[in-house]
């Protein structure tokens, strides 16, 4: 599989596309602007805050396990592939759903989720510059 080049600073500066690789094909996606992107990253945070449901997977009966596991395993992986189409819902979902792999998928998300937060990068730069 080919490497995706990292983006640059200026990338980042002059809001210049995400290139995903999804099914061997080449997609570019657009950083949202902040009033569409406030609103997928408060989508992101309640998919984010149901995780710690998961680390206290309870064994008391069979059905109860189950019910954790395929949570984590099935649910958790169709809420990443919702957040990639809800941040970019110019992407042809039936056309990529039918030949990316979830390898591709996962590295789109990561992609998505480093360009979704740099005020938060931001702050924590600000944070270790103020500290002695």
């Amino acid at each position: 599989m080919e490497e995706i080049k990292k983006r640059t600073e200026e990338d980042k500066i002059f809001q210049n596309e995400i290139v995903v690789i999804l099914g061997g094909k080449e997609y570019k996606i657009k950083p949202l602007v902040i009033k569409k992107s406030r609103k997928w990253r408060a989508t992101f945070a309640k998919v984010l805050g149901t995780l710690p449901r998961y680390t206290g997977v309870t064994t008391d009966t069979p059905e109860k396990f189950m019910g954790a596991i395929n949570a984590m395993l099935v649910g958790m992986p169709d809420e990443i592939v919702n957040l990639i189409f809800q941040y970019a819902p110019e992407l042809n979902r039936e056309e990529i759903e039918n030949k990316a792999t979830d390898k591709e998928m996962a590295k789109a998300f990561e992609q998505i989720v480093e360009v979704a937060f740099p005020l938060a990068q931001s702050l924590l730069g600000a944070m270790s510059k103020l500290s002695p």
